[in-house]
């Protein structure tokens, strides 16, 4: 509750609210993926007095208010609402090792020719709409995102997005990881080594392209250049993979020798008929093969970040970006307002629940939305509402122990609701039934 009143008062500062629906649709979309709900129509089936009441309102929201409020939004408002929320003090003063990737969103309309690019779900090209997120993966935070057309790349934002976090993150260091998509031209993997020569407390690591003829000259190194080690199996009681690490310099186009790039390349071994698997990796940074591989498998806590955002979130069912009022259905107008205030609000939300998981700590540190909602937030009980408070009854459940010292805190807050006559939010525990003593 208490970061959805932050959130609400940071929305009043940046969001215009000419008909009276922000703070009611700002609050109904973050507890509507706080407690699940998968669509906006979803609303007319809510009869829940306690969502109503953490919604903004007595009576449950309808979903033509909460989504006309949504379409309206403009994009420099929404932009300046993202500003204001990142939390860039998580890299502050430290050093930092922060994913850049996209999120593609599939639309499937056929009456407005929206942009197309390449949705790796359905392995074609098809309209879209994408979502590049900055995500802190030692953290595993989202940091910042950016709303786009379907035919925007990463390669277009890597080094804008690069610039915004050396900016407003101001990290000590900052070690950029990108998936293959930031270096699809050499132009592209240039661009980003010239920003680590103007900014030396910068690295880069970017997967490299496998384009078949620079394959062929990793393939062609030496095999003494390549070191062996042991990792564990896939699985537990699996055998041990091995992989083996080369490192060596590859020319980018229209450039001389000296200018070569230095390339990590792993070899996984595969058994069996099936061929070994190659990962180069282009990197400026100084470490060694192994250290360099291992910081950028840690890319996979966003991938892992995306995976909740569309299960648990419903990430794929943000408000979509092109205008449907636009006079040329095969010209329509973008509007990335919606989808990025929404796309940021499941990024908010995301980081929430993993703060609120962490104090939780023991078992339950980087568990996810879903897990987290279905042992604490979706539990049934009753209220009770006084002059002063409003009164949350939990009805008894197995592990509610865990949940005791997060209610101290939070009572210790004394949130209010201003739209319940200022009302304060008491939270309380139905006591666990004693074991009787004897037969």
């Amino acid at each position: 509750m208490g970061p959805a009143l932050e959130w609400l008062a940071s929305a009043r500062e940046c969001l215009t609210d000419s008909h009276g629906c922000l703070q009611r649709g700002l609050l109904t979309s973050v507890f509507g993926l706080v407690i699940g709900l998968e669509r906006i129509w979803h609303l007319d089936e809510m009869e829940d007095a306690g969502f109503a009441l953490l919604s903004g309102g007595q009576r449950c929201p309808s979903r033509h208010s909460i989504g006309g409020w949504r379409r309206h939004l403009v994009w420099y408002e929404a932009e300046a609402f993202c500003r204001r929320t990142s939390p860039w003090h998580l890299i502050r003063d430290d050093a930092a090792l922060v994913s850049y990737d996209e999120h593609t969103i599939p639309r499937w309309t056929h009456k407005f020719h929206i942009k197309k690019g390449y949705v790796t779900t359905r392995n074609k090209y098809m309209r879209c709409e994408k979502l590049f997120y900055t995500f802190d993966v030692l953290s595993q935070r989202y940091l910042a995102v950016r709303a786009t057309p379907g035919d925007w790349g990463l390669i277009d934002l890597a080094v804008p997005l690069c610039r915004q976090t050396l900016q407003r993150g101001q990290p000590d260091y900052l070690h950029a990881l990108f998936d293959a998509g930031a270096g699809q031209s050499d132009a592209g993997v240039r661009a980003l080594l010239n920003l680590t020569e103007e900014h030396p407390n910068l690295a880069v690591t970017l997967r490299a392209c496998r384009y078949p003829h620079r394959v062929r000259g990793w393939k062609a190194l030496p095999s003494g250049l390549f070191v062996p080690y042991q990792e564990a199996g896939t699985h537990v009681g699996a055998a041990p993979k091995e992989i083996r690490l080369a490192q060596t310099r590859t020319t980018l186009k229209d450039e001389s020798d000296e200018q070569a790039v230095r390339t990590i390349i792993c070899r996984e071994i595969v058994p069996g008929p099936k061929k070994d698997r190659w990962h180069p990796l282009f990197t400026s940074s100084d470490a060694e093969p192994l250290d360099v591989l291992r910081l950028f498998r840690w890319r996979q806590h966003h991938e892992q970040g995306y995976r909740v955002g569309v299960w648990d979130e419903f990430l794929d069912a943000v408000p979509c970006a092109y205008d449907k009022k636009s006079p040329d259905p095969k010209r329509p107008r973008f509007q990335r307002g919606p989808l990025q205030m929404i796309g940021w609000l499941v990024a908010l939300v995301f980081n929430a629940v993993a703060d609120f998981a962490q104090r939780l700590g023991g078992e339950w540190v980087g568990s996810h939305v879903r897990t987290v909602r279905r042992a604490f937030f979706n539990r049934p009980g009753e209220l009770y509402v006084t002059p002063q408070a409003l009164i949350v009854y939990l009805d008894r459940f197995a592990g509610q122990e865990e949940l005791m010292p997060e209610i101290d805190r939070f009572n210790a807050a004394r949130h209010r609701l201003p739209w319940f006559e200022n009302r304060q939010i008491v939270i309380s525990l139905t006591p666990q039934a004693r074991t009787r003593a004897g037969p």
